[in-house]
């Protein structure tokens, strides 16, 4: 009789999870959680030079990098000089998840690359079903935030640092 061990593999599923919980934005969340976010997540992939968004594109939601590598553009004088790249790991277009406003900046793939997109819709329907899961989110989305909000300033010589 041959036995299998199966239940020592880990499946593609738990293999999932785990890439999630190892993304700065979904830290806190427990295994349960992510499985019900996993649900919410779309995964896209891109070719070299494809635009993932384009400026002036309203907002659906945010990306993640899984790999590749992707850059910011935008015509907006004020933002020229800043064109952040985006690695594995790293979100962009959060914005989008707490209005439908149009993008300020156009997203470029610079090689080919995936993502995980939450959108809106998504989210909201995520807060209003789970407040708890939602929270720790939005905790690590403000983190997010103020540390960019505080790169920029510290680079901008005229502004003050709060």
């Amino acid at each position: 009789m041959k036995w299998s061990f199966n239940f020592l593999r880990v499946s593609a599923d738990d293999q999932r999870i785990e890439n999630l919980k190892g993304l700065s934005l979904f830290k806190r969340l427990t295994a349960r959680e992510l499985r019900e976010l996993d649900e919410l997540l779309h995964q896209r992939s891109y070719q070299k030079d494809e635009v993932i968004f384009d400026e002036g594109d309203t907002g659906l939601g945010l990306f993640i990098v899984l790999s590749g590598r992707v850059k910011i553009v935008s015509s907006h004088a004020a933002l020229q000089h800043l064109a952040p790249e985006f690695g594995p790991g790293d979100c962009f277009g959060e914005l989008a998840l707490f209005e439908e406003e149009q993008r300020t900046a156009r997203a470029v793939a610079l090689e080919p690359t995936q993502v995980l997109a939450l959108f809106r819709t998504e989210f909201v329907s995520l807060l209003e079903r789970d407040r708890g899961i939602g929270v720790k989110i939005l905790f690590e989305l403000s983190r997010m935030v103020v540390w960019r909000s505080r790169k920029l300033l510290a680079n901008q010589p005229h502004l003050p640092t709060v």
